[in-house]
């Protein structure tokens, strides 16, 4: 996952704009509503398909099949797992203070549509070929280039803690321990077909400051550990070098004022047997924490991906800024272990974006032309 050639490779968290057909298809049924399960999979095939294109000409490096499949990064277990009911609430405390903010954030129709269940049976995989199926689509969308030029996201057992209330197991460490064995299936079905493996992780830094009602996750101190020995397990066998763990703070346009600083989580995230670990360094809350790799020793067997585009504005970055970022990092660290990404998805779950659909793409080509800029410099 590094460039050859000298250059800084790009890269993105892995949801990007769906397609309004797509979209509508998969909320209508998501409302119960009878839909043509065939005309569905077409469409998804002719949306991976477009979003593979659309991404070698934005000049990404390490593309992804933009979650085309999925309701969301961690809601698509509702379709594949089983030992899940009903619906969980979520709790914020950066949104907590503020109503009128928090009426706009979730009093929509994307919030409508995503929904996080609770925890009430034996989790297992439910649909198997799922992952295969998403992999055969990616890697046709591909044609011959090499699968080691893309990655697919999965989320990670500290997740589905954090978001789906257990209501079965009565141990945070089985509930976890019960959610990687059922990860574990598609992390190495990805691996095995040749792809990266991306590793989605918010509960890490979010746990902190925001929870589902009636979770088992607790006190942060206490998850964290657990949650990474839970992962390290799933991922047992699969190369290091092969996974990318991502962690973010949320892609929600919440005040963030109560986010937990990397430097206190740093250590718990460089446990994760992860080649390659992922964190935000463009939005206004977390730019400045790339000082926090000056101050701890990135070991000498990982690379770093750092979010230089912020998903949460419709601002686009110029070039320049976006090589500042990787030029403050990349002197750090080496350019050789550095790649350029988003500080999260562009649609982490449906229409839930911030960010214009055109715009994302625009930003995504300012990734490019910047980190470009930076491979000159570095």
């Amino acid at each position: 996952m590094a460039g050859a050639d000298g250059r800084i490779l790009t890269t993105h968290a892995g949801s990007l704009p769906r397609p309004n057909e797509l979209a509508d298809t998969i909320w209508a049924r998501i409302d119960g509503q009878e839909i043509d399960a065939a005309r569905l999979e077409s469409m998804i095939d002719s949306a991976v398909g477009e979003v593979v294109a659309k991404q070698h000409e934005a000049g990404i490096d390490v593309i992804s099949d933009g979650e085309m499949s999925k309701t969301g990064f961690s809601t698509y277990i509702n379709d594949r797992f089983s030992g899940f009911a009903g619906r969980s609430e979520f709790q914020a405390d950066d949104v907590a203070p503020f109503p009128n903010l928090a009426m706009k954030l979730f009093a929509t129709d994307s919030m409508a549509h995503l929904i996080f269940a609770n925890c009430v049976g034996p989790v297992e995989v439910a649909d198997r070929d799922a992952v295969h199926r998403d992999i055969a689509r990616l890697k046709k969308a591909m044609g011959d280039a090499d699968p080691s030029t893309a990655f697919m996201g999965t989320i990670s057992p500290g997740q589905i803690a954090f978001n789906y209330p257990d209501q079965h197991y009565g141990s945070h460490e089985k509930y976890l321990a019960a959610c990687a064995e059922a990860l574990a299936h598609e992390y190495n079905a990805i691996v095995d077909a040749g792809l990266n493996l991306q590793v989605d992780s918010p509960d890490m830094a979010m746990a902190a400051h925001s929870r589902s009602v009636g979770s088992s996750v607790g006190d942060w101190h206490h998850h964290l550990p657990l949650a990474v020995e839970a992962l390290n397990g799933a991922l047992a066998g699969i190369p290091p070098e092969r996974v990318r763990f991502h962690v973010c703070w949320g892609n929600i346009g919440s005040p963030h004022h109560f986010d937990v600083p990397l430097a206190e989580i740093i250590d718990q995230v460089l446990k994760v047997n992860a080649g390659t670990i992922y964190v935000e360094g463009a939005n206004p809350r977390h730019q400045h924490e790339w000082r926090v790799f000056r101050d701890t020793r990135l070991p000498d067997d990982k690379k770093l991906i750092l979010g230089v585009i912020d998903v949460k504005t419709n601002y686009i970055e110029h070039p320049r800024v976006v090589a500042d970022r990787l030029v403050q990092v990349g002197k750090l660290i080496g350019k050789d272990r550095l790649l350029a990404g988003t500080d999260c998805g562009f649609d982490t779950f449906i229409r839930w974006s911030l960010v214009d659909p055109d715009v994302a793409w625009l930003k995504l080509k300012s990734l490019s032309e910047g980190a470009e800029i930076a491979s000159g410099e570095l």
